[in-house]
């Protein structure tokens, strides 16, 4: 197993170890430097209209910008592919969210939902993404787009 997919998997599991995650019930599906993908089971603590059983808006807007930082995280990996571990660890350790803007396209009705998420353009110190989040119908629920400050090796 090369550096990359031996910190990636460490990374991915690190991920899914935040206990904000396992409450929500994320599951990650794909993660590599352009794309990630991560699946969750609807359940009642997730629900925003009881009355008709939505999916929260905030964990809507939650699980977009998780598929989104993931995605970052992991392009870092690939941007610096001579970095050492130590290094890696800061460099991920440093990337945030700048700015989220979601857009609510119908209700969060479904058993199981997807985001997906794209690396739009990566930088310096600042990478863009994509992300789309559909219903197990395969309907697109919500789309964001996720503005992300990076981490730099500082030497």
């Amino acid at each position: 197993m090369d550096k990359n997919t031996a910190v990636i998997q460490q990374l991915s599991s690190t991920f899914m170890s935040i206990p904000f995650n396992q409450m929500l019930g994320l599951k990650l599906d794909h993660v590599d430097n352009h794309y990630s993908c991560m699946s969750f089971n609807m359940k009642n603590e997730l629900i925003g209209n009881f009355l008709h059983g939505i999916l929260h808006g905030g964990v809507i807007s939650s699980v977009l910008d998780m598929a989104g930082g993931i995605l970052v995280m992991s392009s870092m990996v690939f941007k610096h592919p001579d970095a050492t571990l130590e290094d890696l660890a800061m460099i991920i350790g440093k990337c945030s969210t700048v700015d989220l803007q979601v857009s609510f396209l119908r209700p969060g009705l479904g058993n199981v939902f997807t985001a997906k998420a794209w690396l739009q353009k990566s930088g310096n110190k600042i990478a863009f993404t994509r992300m789309e989040l559909y219903s197990d119908t395969e309907k697109l629920i919500a789309t964001a787009s996720g503005t992300y400050m990076q981490g730099n090796i500082h030497k």
